[in-house]
């Protein structure tokens, strides 16, 4: 990739210094690349998704720093109970998140957290190079009233298990700690935690705070020890066993009896009690009496050696804080439009866009694939991974669907991501989709989940931890990547392309460098293009359907010259209550299973990803290729229309070969499924299905709601049954591209000039006003009552569903927003 990154800045060079020949060597060596920008910009950020708070650099695997933040309160004897770390729903935090946020600049983070009594507040900044950056944690209680502490735990590692990776205590000076670190990766660094104001916790009536030696909540408490770096993640199962080891071993010394209750946070404070020798892992606990007025705040800055750019006062910390909120404000102005009065829903809409962004991680490590296990045709039981065996490590730059549920890498989950993200920060969404596209195997293949190492693992249940080579997911990504190739491919070319400047404020378009320079995509789509060819042969080869369990139907209903014998699909790994292949899991399919069966919206997957790669063929004038791309595209069009168009039924479906009349029999649900040709823009401009499909979609009888469509038909024999995930639940993806498919197909619902429509296009706009409105409407209501966006929303009410803190593909409601 820094070959490729190089090529890229070369070319962006070239094409600004067109008439300047004579000075391109001497130019070329103060010319930015386009590489050392976004190494710079993406550097450092709070990557450890599953963290409430959680630092870690971007592309260095060998001997990271890491970081993370824990809190409780240890004025009581339950206190372990409350400690925070990882993202969990079990913890009911009134809210969490980010309110403004962007990995490139950084932003403000805020936890109201009831148990702890505490309102918290994280800020991340960096320098303008990207090099250095700072931590500021601000707290104050909820209630002022209660007699409350805060213990903030901060620990870091600096892992390289070589010998020469280090990082040492140099100072403690009235509670303000100075580390210096040594990487192999990073080079020399310096790390300071410094008191802005704040009152640690003491009993005035006692003559000391020190339970113990050590144990002494009115000072700033270190320890220094060595964990391995593959164990650094477990940094909350350490710290809970060392202090319940010390506070055992103090009431076994002292008593109960002889321990005051004002003593509590002392015992509550992390020693060396077995005297481990010091290492590379450190520990820094800091106890607050939240009954003291103005809360408290420190700040923690780490600073290269050599950096031109350091970041040396608490008033530095402030202007940078101040600088990166008001740019992330002004670049998200800048994307999507937000009347002026609608004041709270700007807020909604940039404090959802943030948690998107704010779920973006650095993930390195090894995964448990299984390529023993088969999946044969005709078996519809549970699939048993049981032969996982560890391979990698890989890396993979994404963001996730939520913190606190999903820390981890979907595949179908991150196409939609990107079609948000792109919309913001162009060029970032690139970098993430690069990162994927790096995982494609020599076969082709790309696992549905991608859960690197032990720290992604543990938020997993074991079920879903291995993955199978035989088991595909939508291929998203590909929508995305043919969304990215329309938008540069529509864009007049831009000379002056390469804004590297050291004022972030006045630079938007930095972020948009591939975006406004067609040359610079080109060279990545032709050095991706044999990637995606095999990923895109082995998506067909894997999921093509039985075609000879329909040789005799086809020749009875005399379709067998007319139609594609190739380009029929059904999705592997299904069992007889559950999709989870084709990313909608309990939607109803053929009952009981068949062999013969086919499905519409594998079928429909295979037409985006072929239109896809025909796009990329036509930029790169690859012309044979193009052709074959299209020829296929052609088939999967008219065999969406001769094979899986019911009707009776006037709608896309299913199908299966009928054991008895061993006829063609439509297994038709009207939802999600029955939409997608449409939804994905697959279906001809003129086809006369569109009619039908715009009165499915704006039936109430049917799919429309308050809410937003529905993904499974109100008369639907199974709507709402069982587990109900997608049998009747509203979902933000598939409501998104059916908006987007409607402007598609009817671009005068947008333009409220046209006065002259067939009745079609009055209804097509009626639905998208109607429709655009609810989803709005209903996510933006939820959130104020309940602070979050959610994994999905309920059919009948409209409140919110499964996985809570769900900014993945939920956060496409700020496309809707911000875009008429």
């Amino acid at each position: 990739m820094h070959i490729l990154y190089s090529i890229l800045g070369l070319f962006a060079f070239v094409r600004y210094s067109i008439g300047l020949l004579e000075d391109v060597q001497a130019s070329l060596s103060e010319q930015t690349s386009f590489d050392e920008y976004i190494n710079k910009s993406l550097l450092w950020a709070p990557y450890r998704s599953n963290c409430y708070f959680g630092i870690r650099p971007r592309n260095v695997n060998k001997s990271p720093f890491i970081l993370g933040l824990m809190w409780f309160d240890n004025s009581e004897l339950n206190a372990l109970n409350g400690i925070r770390h990882f993202v969990e729903q079990g913890d009911k935090l009134a809210k969490y998140g980010w309110e403004v946020y962007d990995p490139r600049i950084g932003g403000k983070q805020i936890f109201i957290d009831q148990h702890n009594n505490l309102n918290l507040t994280v800020y991340f900044t960096k320098n303008h190079e990207g090099d250095n950056w700072a931590i500021r944690v601000k707290g104050e209680p909820l209630d002022k009233t209660k007699k409350t502490t805060t213990s903030v735990v901060l620990y870091f590692n600096q892992n390289g298990e070589d010998g020469i990776s280090k990082i040492v205590k140099t100072l403690d000076v009235d509670n303000s700690l100075q580390f210096e670190g040594f990487s192999k990766e990073l080079g020399s660094y310096e790390l300071s935690i410094r008191d802005n104001h704040g009152e640690y916790y003491a009993d005035p009536n006692l003559p000391t705070m020190e339970v113990v030696s050590g144990c002494d909540s009115s000072r700033v408490a270190h320890v220094s020890l060595k964990v391995p770096d593959d164990n650094v993640w477990m940094a909350k199962d350490v710290f809970n066993s060392l202090l319940a080891d010390s506070v055992r071993a103090i009431v076994q010394e002292k008593g109960t009896a002889n321990i005051s209750p004002s003593l509590n946070p002392s015992l509550f404070t992390i020693r060396n009690l077995y005297s481990f020798p010091a290492g590379n892992f450190h520990y820094v606990q800091k106890t607050f009496d939240l009954s003291k007025a103005g809360g408290f705040e420190f700040d923690v800055t780490y600073n290269k050696v050599n950096s031109k750019e350091k970041i040396l006062s608490s008033q530095k910390i402030t202007l940078l804080i101040t600088e990166a909120l008001q740019e992330v404000e002004a670049r998200f102005n800048r994307h999507f439009q937000i009347q002026d009065e609608d004041k709270e829903m700007r807020v909604f809409a940039l404090e959802t866009l943030s948690n998107l962004l704010g779920g973006i991680g650095y993930f390195h490590g090894t995964q448990m694939v299984d390529r023993e296990t088969t999946l044969d045709d005709g078996q519809y039981e549970k699939i048993d991974l049981a032969n996982g065996h560890e391979e990698g490590p890989l890396s993979l730059f994404t963001s996730v669907p939520s913190r606190a549920f999903f820390p981890r890498g979907f595949y179908w989950d991150e196409g939609f991501h990107l079609l948000q993200i792109m919309e913001y920060d162009f060029d970032l969404a690139f970098v993430i989709m690069s990162s994927w596209f790096d995982l494609i195997e020599d076969s082709g293949w790309i696992p549905r989940e991608v859960i690197l190492g032990n720290e992604a693992r543990s938020k997993v249940p074991e079920e879903f931890t291995v993955q199978n080579p035989n088991i595909a997911n939508p291929p998203v990504l590909l929508l995305a990547f043919s969304e990215m190739l329309d938008k540069v491919i529509g864009k007049k070319e831009n000379l002056a392309i390469n804004f590297f400047g050291d004022n972030r404020a006045d630079n938007f378009e930095e972020t948009s460098q591939l975006e406004n320079n067609e040359e610079l995509l080109l060279v990545y789509a032709k050095k991706i293009y044999p990637k995606l060819l095999r990923h895109y042969e082995w998506f067909r080869d894997s999921q093509r359907g039985s075609i000879d369990e329909w040789e005799e139907v086809l020749e009875d209903e005399e379709l067998s010259e007319d139609i594609s014998k190739n380009e029929v699909y059904s999705w592997k790994g299904r069992t007889i209550d559950h999709c989870l292949p084709s990313g909608l899991d309990d939607y109803p399919r053929a009952q009981p299973p068949d062999i013969s069966e086919l499905d519409v919206d594998a079928l429909a997957w295979v037409g985006v990803m072929t239109r896809s790669m025909r796009k990329i063929a036509h930029i790169l004038n690859f012309e044979d290729d193009e052709r074959r791309y299209a020829n296929i595209e052609s088939d999967i069009v008219k065999n969406l229309d001769l094979l899986h168009w019911s009707e009776d039924n006037s709608c896309y479906c299913d199908l299966i070969v009928n054991d008895y009349s061993e006829a063609r029999e439509f297994v038709c649900h009207e939802g999600y499924i029955s939409l997608l040709p449409f939804a994905l823009k697959l279906i001809p401009l003129n086809s006369p299905h569109l009619p039908d499909l715009i009165n499915l979609m704006g039936d109430p009888q049917k799919l429309l709601s308050d809410f937003g469509l529905l993904s499974l038909s109100r008369q639907d024999e199974f709507f709402g049954t069982k587990e109900n995930y997608w049998r009747g639940p509203i979902w933000m993806n598939i409501n998104y591209l059916c908006l987007d498919a409607i402007k598609h197909y009817y671009p005068e619902v947008t333009n409220d000039e046209i006065k002259q429509m067939d009745e079609t296009s009055k209804k097509a706009k009626a639905l998208y006003v109607k429709l655009r409105g609810n989803l709005i409407s209903n996510v933006f209501r939820v959130w104020k009552e309940k602070g979050y966006c959610y994994e999905a929303y309920e059919q009948n009410t409209g409140d919110g569903k499964s996985a809570e803190h769900f900014t993945g593909w939920t956060a496409l409601i700020v496309n809707i927003i911000g875009q008429k």
